[in-house]
């Protein structure tokens, strides 16, 4: 299986998203795993590095690829249980080349009005992969949300802005919180910082809900206690 983690918006925290899905694919679902790092920034290859350092932590093998990588991306997913690829946020030929192959492509956007401006063209980007990957299952998730409850219909508009173009966006989400930063200077992800946390419950609500597994209660039940904090 590939997930892409990829979008055209720096900032809105792929490679966050990508490595805490990692880790709990790697401490949960299957050791077979293989991280891409797409981003010249190298923004999870440090983490790796980070990670790989610590004893204490589970080992993630990564490896960078730029430009061209279909072919790659196809080795790689006849080798490994699951590839997780970091893209950065451009349009590039490393993002197109993935989602030609990926199974599962998740685009993070926060609720911000910049962020939202670049649905237009990722829904065209989506459209054209389509026809060389018809089966991609695809999907927006609104990150770094603010935890006021003022702020509630921020988030409800920006998915509104993302189903406008016919575009599924996820019923998870996260917040911005301190951990997902501490973690990452770490090699850590939040499930390890804090298993039962509520940055915990987003990534494992936003992984379910974006391959369609059997675990759907997680994240009704994240969204149902986020619902009750915001209505408080």
């Amino acid at each position: 299986m590939i997930i892409l983690v990829g979008g055209e918006k720096g900032g809105s925290g792929k490679s966050c998203l990508a490595q805490n899905i990692a880790v709990y694919i790697k401490n949960h679902i299957s050791d077979s795993l293989m991280m891409v790092d797409c981003d010249p920034q190298r923004t999870t290859s440090d983490w790796i590095q980070e990670r790989n350092n610590d004893e204490s932590l589970s080992k993630i093998n990564c490896v960078q690829l730029y430009g061209k990588i279909r072919n790659e991306l196809i080795s790689l997913n006849n080798s490994f249980d699951y590839v997780i690829i970091d893209c950065g946020g451009q349009d590039n030929l490393a993002l197109r080349s993935s989602m030609a192959v990926a199974d599962h492509i998740l685009l993070p956007l926060r609720p911000k009005r910049r962020d939202l401006k670049t649905v237009v063209h990722m829904e065209d980007i989506v459209s054209t992969c389509k026809m060389v990957n018809p089966k991609m299952n695809v999907a927006f998730v609104i990150t770094q949300c603010p935890s006021l409850p003022s702020m509630a219909s921020r988030i409800l508009e920006a998915k509104e802005v993302c189903r406008s173009f016919d575009l599924p966006v996820l019923n998870a989400i996260t917040f911005s919180r301190n951990i997902y930063d501490d973690s990452e200077e770490s090699g850590m992800s939040v499930m390890e910082k804090d298993v039962s946390g509520k940055a915990s419950m987003e990534i494992q609500a936003i992984f379910h809900e974006l391959i369609q597994a059997s675990h759907h209660e997680i994240a009704n039940e994240f969204i149902n206690l986020e619902a009750q904090s915001v209505c408080a």
